[in-house]
């Protein structure tokens, strides 16, 4: 029997023929998804009502690479079994299955077989291969199915009555899209962009003082905030009458600091966007073409424990000997995670990396942090804090210093700074070096960088592990959001798009809408509601939401229109 293999990509067909040199086998592959869920023709742009599209049900098959699909159906015809051998995840699992439909088309009933694997390491290739399994994990398919035509069918109904209906008032407008991950998206960074819009400074002023101890340390204290400005200089006098401040309270304490966990893929990305500056797209597609290649492990996961029996020695000894460093110890010790998402494992270091830039730069990270979870020691800092009197004023200062430095030592990246202040007593007089009194003013928020973005994405569950890099750079490139000195900032058309969407009703930006969506996805994943009940559910929301946007829709294209174009 000669099997046909068929990756998920090019790169990673490349090791599969290493890995299987010695094997009876034709290896391919695809370049992503190969097929896509489109409408009927009935209902293109022009020719149904956008509501009509969230009664759509039945799709038809777009080929999105002819090339793959002309490649796979002649190779077909000269292979007895199919192995599909795709990313090991919902979306792999739905590009497997249309491998599987180009299969069945040309081979009828012919076997096939799926090949599941975490890394591209060429032992772990072999080992997947004399595991073969019968079938396509369904449960992922239909998530992914559904992930796909949901996002069709809303995403096109909405992108379809904002733009025509703007274009009513402006014929110049381009396409002006709605997703229901994009808008929550956006919606964080008009949010915390209004805070910043309607932020009230205070005035505000406090005492500082240096003081030396009797050995010569120096260091600075403060007051806490005066709101009145007479109160202040009254104080400040108080204090300039004396020439020494007594220490009333005095604390010190030891705190560890534990070791990150092992990583997954929303850790990966908000770690490096804020180590590199680069977008996390650029990040998660370079972390994939390391994986592809056989740097690191599958870094689309959202596990961040090892299961029982791991084998820690290669990723040890690979990342060892990329970094050129020593480990304190030997045998692993790995502070575990809680989150299991019952597939993959975390991302680790599979060989050493010799490249340069920004490849460089993620594989470091996942060694170094492989490294820092397992081999080292969690760090030790000490805390030291103050309270002292000037002449009845009351300032404070505290400090913290690294004692043991443990993980600190190979995973450098969020190391703190060291500011200690000196060992005190209660009772110790201090001489006054110098007092001032300081004004100031309260500030703004500061705007969302993408690691801040994306945490929030997190936590409102909006996108999932593999998708959530993806959006930041869609709202920039739909051009909603423009990104200064790292930060997110909305553009004028973003800002009103918002205004006009949540005007209408608030579901349709914020979190909570697209949360019950993700929900529904797992659900199809865990067997407790079917593909057919979660896509009847999610469009009679967005249905009832829909309805109510198209009433007013008229009057809110007209405020898009000037917001696009403002001469108009």
């Amino acid at each position: 029997m000669r099997f046909m293999v068929v990756a998920e990509k090019p790169s990673v067909a490349k090791r599969l023929r290493e890995a299987l040199r010695k094997v009876d086998v034709i290896i391919t592959s695809v370049r992503g998804h190969i097929l896509d869920s489109e409408f009927p023709e009935k209902f293109g742009w022009r020719k149904c009502d956008p509501l009509e599209l969230f009664d759509v049900r039945e799709f038809r098959d777009e080929v999105r690479d002819a090339r793959s699909v002309r490649e796979l159906r002649k190779l077909f015809r000269e292979a007895d079994a199919l192995v599909i051998a795709t990313d090991n995840d919902s979306e792999g699992e739905l590009i497997g299955a249309e491998i599987l439909k180009i299969w069945r088309e040309v081979r009828g009933d012919a076997p096939y077989k799926r090949m599941r694997f975490n890394s591209t390491d060429l032992s772990e290739l072999q080992r997947a291969w004399q595991d073969l399994e019968d079938d396509l994990n369904w449960g992922w398919v239909m998530k992914a199915l559904f992930r796909q035509r949901f996002d069709l069918i809303a995403g096109a109904a909405f992108t379809r009555l904002l733009t025509l209906s703007t274009r009513k008032h402006d014929r110049n407008v381009r396409l002006i899209s709605w997703g229901s991950c994009q808008a929550p998206t956006l919606w964080f960074i008009v949010r915390r962009e209004l805070e910043r819009i309607n932020f009230k400074p205070k005035p505000f002023w406090t005492i500082k003082a240096t003081l030396e101890t009797g050995l010569g340390e120096r260091f600075e204290a403060e007051s806490d905030r005066f709101w009145n400005r007479a109160e202040a200089e009254r104080a400040y006098e108080k204090a300039s009458s004396t020439g020494y401040a007594v220490i009333e309270k005095f604390d010190e304490r030891l705190v560890e600091i534990t070791r990150p966990t092992p990583i997954r893929t929303d850790d990966l990305l908000r770690d490096l966007s804020r180590i590199t500056g680069q977008p996390a797209a650029k990040i998660l597609q370079v972390a994939e073409n390391l994986y592809a290649e056989g740097y690191i492990s599958y870094p689309r996961t959202d596990t961040n424990k090892y299961k029982p029996g791991f084998d820690f020695d290669q990723p040890f000894h690979a990342a060892a000997q990329g970094l050129g460093v020593k480990p304190p110890r030997s045998q692993p010790n790995p502070r575990q995670g809680d989150l299991d998402d019952g597939a993959h494992t975390p991302v680790y270091p599979i060989a050493p990396y010799t490249g340069s830039g920004l490849s460089l730069e993620v594989w470091k990270y996942v060694a170094r942090r492989f490294l820092a979870n397992a081999f080292y020691t969690d760090a030790l800092k000490r805390l030291r804090s103050t309270e002292l009197n000037i002449a009845g004023i009351r300032l404070r200062s505290s400090g913290s210093e690294l004692v043991e430095p443990g993980f600190f030592e190979i995973y450098g990246y969020f190391r703190p700074e060291d500011n200690p202040i000196p060992e005190l007593a209660v009772g110790e007089k201090l001489r006054i070096m110098s007092l001032k009194l300081h004004e100031g003013k309260t500030k703004p928020p500061d705007r969302l960088t993408e690691a801040e973005l994306l945490k929030l994405m997190e936590e409102h569950g909006i996108g999932t592990d593999a998708t959530r890099a993806s959006f930041p750079q869609l709202i920039k490139e739909r051009g909603y959001a423009v990104k200064e000195k790292g930060a997110f900032k909305p553009t004028l058309l973003g800002m009103k798009l918002i205004e006009v969407l949540e005007s209408i009703d608030p579901k349709l930006v914020t979190p909570e809408t697209r949360r019950r969506i993700e929900e529904l996805m797992n659900g199809i994943e865990r067997g407790e509601t079917t593909y057919e009940e979660a896509l009847e559910k999610a469009t009679l929301e967005y249905k009832g939401l829909f309805k109510k946007f198209a009433e007013k829709i008229d009057e809110k294209a007209a405020e898009l229109a000037s917001a696009i174009s403002p001469s108009s």
